[in-house]
């Protein structure tokens, strides 16, 4: 059954503007309190539960919103493989926004705990893989998505994964999490299952954490040896040595990706033709604007603005603190 107004997206800019608003306030208060509990309630209590509480005052489906569709186990193993492949892609991207940002000063550590042994391993595991992997993707590929598909369903995955790498407020990992979305994106769109996004999410999340894992480990292993360039930022140089070898794994991995994803293109296609796979908002492609983008107006915009002004001057301290 088709919604009769559908989820606006004036809505959903103005809850993307307060939810960012608590994530640079509350979050960065609970986190500094402790960065584990803070993470907790920083994907659940700020991004999760704002989800949950819009669409039940709207009066939305939030599984035919959400896309909470069953995803094929054969699919979920490739996209667990096509993402781990991504992952130098989007290491690429970070890379080269480093290596111009280190021509301003010595870069920051980002704000993400590593593992010291394997009981915090499962814990940042749980909370940085499983936890963001559902609640970010809930808010993202689920819920913003389904708002800006209005705009054709192309827009809705370029102009999600945008402001995915912007809630993330930060210069240094900016350009990967944009590669990702677009990335998670398509996926779900392809198979029609939020799920698709999710496994994507965690097996990203969850390598990041077991690469920390692995090298906090040899870090041990070697002692002093390591640990006194492991403390230490790269510079410029350094950077763009590491930014070409990772660009030429960056090439390898992202054409076994995309063979990976051919696979489940043939698949959905198949599936499309036996009428199995329907559309909940119609039949456009990713490259047709829907009907009702005519009622999407400028001033519905004016929250992202914001945000994007918010993270601009952020990003201006940021690249002064380098000095």
């Amino acid at each position: 059954m088709e919604r009769k107004k559908g989820i606006q997206v004036l809505g959903i800019n103005i809850l993307y503007l307060v939810v960012a608003l608590m994530l640079l306030t509350v979050g960065a208060f609970v986190q500094y309190r402790d960065v584990r509990i803070g993470l907790i309630i920083t994907e659940y209590v700020l991004v999760l539960l704002p989800v949950i509480v819009f669409l039940k005052i709207k009066g939305e489906s939030i599984k035919d919103v959400l896309r909470l569709n069953p995803l094929r186990a054969k699919h979920g193993a490739l996209i667990m493989l096509i993402t781990l492949f991504s992952y130098p892609v989007a290491l690429f991207f970070n890379l080269i926004a480093m290596t111009i940002m280190s021509n301003f000063g010595k870069l920051e550590q980002l704000p993400v705990p590593v593992a010291d042994n394997f009981k915090d391993y499962i814990i940042l595991m749980l909370i940085i893989s499983v936890s963001a992997g559902i609640c970010e993707e809930v808010f993202f590929r689920g819920l913003m998505m389904r708002g800006y598909e209005r705009l054709g369903k192309a827009n809705a995955i370029v102009l999600s994964s945008v402001l995915f790498g912007v809630f993330h407020f930060n210069l240094q990992n900016l350009l990967g999490p944009i590669v990702l979305g677009l990335i998670f994106g398509y996926l779900v769109y392809q198979t029609d299952s939020l799920y698709a996004g999710i496994i994507g999410h965690m097996t990203n999340n969850g390598f990041a954490v077991t690469l920390g894992y692995g090298l906090m480990q040899l870090q041990k292993i070697l002692g002093n040896a390591v640990d006194a360039s492991a403390q230490a930022m790269p510079n410029t140089m350094q950077l763009m040595m590491a930014t070409f070898v990772v660009g030429f794994f960056a090439v390898l991995g992202g054409t076994a990706a995309f063979l990976l994803l051919r696979i489940i293109i043939k698949d959905t296609k198949k599936e499309e033709q036996r009428g199995r796979s329907e559309e909940i908002l119609g039949d456009e492609g990713l490259e047709e604007p829907s009907s009702l983008a005519g009622n999407v107006s400028v001033t519905s915009f004016i929250p992202v603005y914001i945000t994007l002004i918010i993270f601009v001057f952020l990003g201006y301290l940021q690249i002064q603190r380098l000095a």
